[in-house]
């Protein structure tokens, strides 16, 4: 007695052991996802990384691109800004040059006592203004600077030059421009001044025209300037000698810094007090102390600004382009994400199916432990059982009821009989069983087993259809193997619809290498949580007594040994369909 309750607590544990390894509290076959916060994170990640790879090169062209649109936009800036002061150049020059003439030819065309009489002098003033109107006055001086004949509307008569930079100039160089000056007027003027030698009284004179400075103005101002450009005329040291917009008033010094004047026109950047840069070009006009200068608020950048405010639509355009792109990172962030949370999904699904296969290897190995350990019990009972019968039926003792004991005896015969079945079974789970392989027809195979089961079929009234597929192509798999797995599932159809019931057993070529034999009844079905445990040894949705547990746990291996795989559709009320995929040509084991 001691002895059978010490196996009972070793199934015990054994089962206990069983139900933990096959279902552990911490595990679970279901694919776990991706958690919203990981899926955020990882769009995010993937969102930036294509983000910096297609916008690291993007940038880098438009930056390129803005470079050389930059550098284009410069030179033509700058040309046009040379051009302006070359031509406003050419025009002062022209200007200077064909007074300078004109003053050379009256001094050569008329004597110096013709140009000594006021009055002939103011008829040659008079017909010089016709043709010249920005002329003010005309005078003649002699060596000594004093003044000897004058045309104009002043009283500058028997003034004296001789302490004047400009007199002392001309006498040197025989032909003087002047800075622009106050002198005796009071008002911004310059003088051309042209020496006349007079080698017959061994001296020389001066003729002199003044000139307002409005005529300098007239010509800086028809330069086409916009609102916060601004051209003059400055002296060598900065003096302006005409209006200016910005820089100060005639005869004032401006702020910027005039380096040593050039013939070619010079461009530079310059600041005044931090405001905005300014293109700074100058040159020297020839025959004459002036610089020409022009300052222009319009940098390369600001023209760069003005196209694109002109063209808007290109503007537009690369806004909708640039929306696209982000639209379309957003849309493949989202793909990747997908896409690796469903690789996940089917890696984590078949380390859970190595997991199961594993796990089911080790009860298998656990259940051998078991079914030899119950059996050596069992063959003392029988063979006691027996005994106990052969002795009964052996004697001659009236008072006993023999047919009662026998009765007993053969339950226990009978009881030992069903768990030699169940140990039996067991075993051959456990152990990898011999497959042999060869060609056969599938379908023939399912006509046998369900001929098998004919009498059952009939006398419960279930009605039983096939559809199976007659062109299929003959397997190579273990036809023994195949039988017990067709009969392991048919059986528990019929166990699982009631009588006048209905199973449908049809086949299908799923692809060139697989087919797919399917079982379906219409019976109760299983519930959802239970379905992931019906492979499980010992685990059966039956009534107590009319199920052992290890069909389906046989049929798993079995189907996993010849290459094939196994699946359960099930809905409570509906029914259940098990989908058994076989390989054409299974592996040899």
């Amino acid at each position: 007695m001691l002895k059978d309750e010490g196996h009972n607590g070793l199934v015990q544990k054994i089962l206990s052991c069983y139900r933990k390894l096959i279902h552990p509290a911490a595990s679970s076959i279901s694919t776990t996802s991706l958690s919203k916060d990981r899926d955020t994170s990882l769009k995010i990640r993937i969102f930036l990384l294509i983000g910096t790879l297609a916008g690291v090169p993007l940038m880098m062209i438009m930056i390129l691109s803005y470079l050389s649109l930059q550098g284009a936009v410069k030179e033509d800036f700058n040309n046009q800004l040379r051009g302006n002061i070359e031509s406003t150049r050419q025009s002062v020059e022209f200007f200077i040059d064909e007074r300078i003439s004109a003053l050379r030819f009256l001094a050569a065309a008329n004597s110096f006592g013709q140009l000594s009489d006021e009055k002939y002098l103011n008829d040659i003033f008079i017909k010089f203004k016709r043709e010249f109107g920005e002329l003010v006055d005309l005078g003649l001086i002699d060596s000594k600077g004093m003044q000897l004949s004058y045309s104009g509307p002043y009283s500058l008569q028997g003034k004296n030059y001789s302490n004047q930079d400009w007199f002392n100039e001309v006498a040197v160089r025989g032909v003087y421009v002047s800075e622009v000056f106050m002198g005796y007027r009071k008002i911004p003027h310059f003088a051309i001044a042209v020496k006349k030698e007079l080698p017959e009284r061994g001296t020389f004179c001066i003729l002199r025209a003044t000139i307002d400075m409005v005529t300098l103005n007239r010509y800086v101002s028809i330069v086409n300037l916009k609102s916060k450009d601004d051209a003059f005329i400055i002296n060598q040291q900065g003096i302006l000698q005409t209006q200016s917009r910005y820089h100060g008033n005639v005869l004032e010094k401006i702020a910027i810094e005039i380096p040593h004047p050039k013939e070619e026109v010079v461009l530079s950047e310059v600041r005044q007090n931090g405001s905005t840069p300014l293109i700074f070009g100058y040159t020297s006009i020839k025959k004459s102390p002036w610089i020409l200068g022009m300052t222009v608020a319009s940098t390369a950048q600001s023209k760069i600004l003005d196209l694109l405010t002109r063209d808007m639509a290109s503007v537009y355009l690369a806004v909708f382009l640039i929306f696209l792109g982000i639209i379309a990172n957003i849309k493949i962030s989202i793909g990747l994400v997908n896409w690796i949370r469903e690789a996940e999904r089917e890696r984590e699904e078949a380390i859970a199916q190595t997991q199961h296969s594993g796990r089911l290897a080790s009860i298998g190995r656990l259940g051998a432990g078991v079914a030899h350990e119950i059996n050596n019990p069992l063959a003392i009972i029988n063979e006691k059982a027996g005994l106990m019968k052969d002795i009964l039926l052996m004697s001659k003792d009236a008072h006993i009821d023999k047919e009662k004991f026998i009765g007993l005896i053969q339950a226990i015969a009978d009881s030992v009989t069903r768990c030699k079945t169940i140990t039996q079974r067991l075993l051959g789970f456990a152990r990898r069983m011999d497959v042999r392989h060869e060609e056969i027809d599938l379908n023939d195979t399912i006509r046998e087993v369900i001929e098998f089961l004919d009498k059952e079929i009939l006398y419960r009234n279930i009605r039983l259809e096939t559809r199976l597929k007659e062109d299929l192509p003959r397997i190579i798999s273990d036809k023994g193997q195949l039988q017990q797995v067709f009969l392991n599932i048919i059986n528990n159809a019929i166990d699982a619809v009631e009588d006048g019931g209905q199973i449908m057993v049809s086949t299908e070529l799923r692809n060139p290498d697989r087919i797919r034999v399917s079982i379906n009844d219409n019976g109760q079905g299983i519930a959802k949580e239970k379905i992931k445990h019906i492979f499980e040894p010992f685990y059966t949705t039956k009534e107590r007594g009319k199920g052992t547990g290890l069909g389906l746990s046989i049929t798993y291996g079995i189907v996993d040994r010849l290459g094939g795989s196994i699946q359960v559709e099930s809905e409570v009320g509906a029914g259940t369909t098990f989908h058994v995929e076989l390989p054409i040509r299974a592996e040899a084991p």
